[in-house]
């Protein structure tokens, strides 16, 4: 699973990934660690909507319901969604078909666990400058959009490749980072449930990750260190076994 992400760059450098504005100037905001369970933004292209690129909140909400009655029952958690589940979900399927985007991040949170306690790791492109400056990617999302024309998102997860096995080693899922070819391909209307199952089978990206300890900013005494780069600076690992 993966519930807290990073995308602090700048608004130019969203549009130049793909060549794709933002639906309006100043809407966008970085951050160091987005907590989903926040249902903060997230920034998305749409597949209703390709040629920009949108806000949209964390925690995809069904068309039959209202949005802040769906996140303040929190009977589900729509966070993630499973590749192996989503066409036969109540929630997801109609999404899974009709409403595909790219969420866009540059590292996400997975813990990591080592006996009775875990560690959260950050993970990022390994073609990066530093942990600090650090190239862009996309998720797999699928969307509903409410009768206000707002987004609400959510991002899909797959089986753990052999890295993400040893990081987030307990529920061994990782979240459908996608190649560039397939970017594209994900947002297309009317493809065949074939193909998208292919893209989420063959389509993680073929760029390598990294991933190093860090804090646990869910602690009382890191609470305030979540907006600052405090939360994504290497820590000691708490598995001294661990090789990344």
């Amino acid at each position: 699973m993966c519930y807290q992400k990073s995308l602090n760059q700048s608004q130019d450098n969203l549009t130049r990934y793909m060549d794709k504005p933002p639906v309006q100037e100043d809407i966008f905001s970085p951050y160091f660690l987005n907590d989903g369970f926040a249902h903060d933004r997230v920034y998305i292209i749409p597949m209703d909507e390709p040629r920009h690129w949108y806000p949209a909140s964390w925690g995809l909400v069904p068309s039959y319901t209202n949005r802040e009655e769906f996140y303040k029952n929190r009977k589900y958690n729509t966070l993630n969604a499973r590749d192996d589940k989503v066409f036969d979900s109540r929630l997801y399927s109609k999404p899974i078909r009709e409403g595909r985007c790219l969420i866009f991040a540059d590292g996400f949170f997975e813990p990591h666990h080592s006996g009775k306690e875990s560690q959260p790791y950050f993970c990022y492109l390994d073609d990066s400058e530093n942990y600090k400056i650090r190239s862009i990617f996309t998720f797999a999302g699928i969307f509903t959009k409410d009768e206000n024309g707002d987004y609400s998102t959510s991002l899909i997860t797959v089986e753990a490749n052999p890295l993400f096995e040893k990081v987030h080693n307990k529920a061994k899922r990782m979240p459908l980072v996608l190649d560039r070819k397939f970017e594209n391909e994900w947002i297309t209307e009317s493809q065949p449930e074939g193909i998208i199952k292919d893209i989420m089978t063959e389509g993680f990206t073929s760029k390598s990750f990294t991933a190093h300890p860090v804090m646990n900013y869910r602690l009382k005494k890191n609470r305030e260190t979540k907006n600052t780069e405090k939360v994504i600076e290497p820590a000691e690992a708490l598995d001294k076994n661990l090789s990344i």
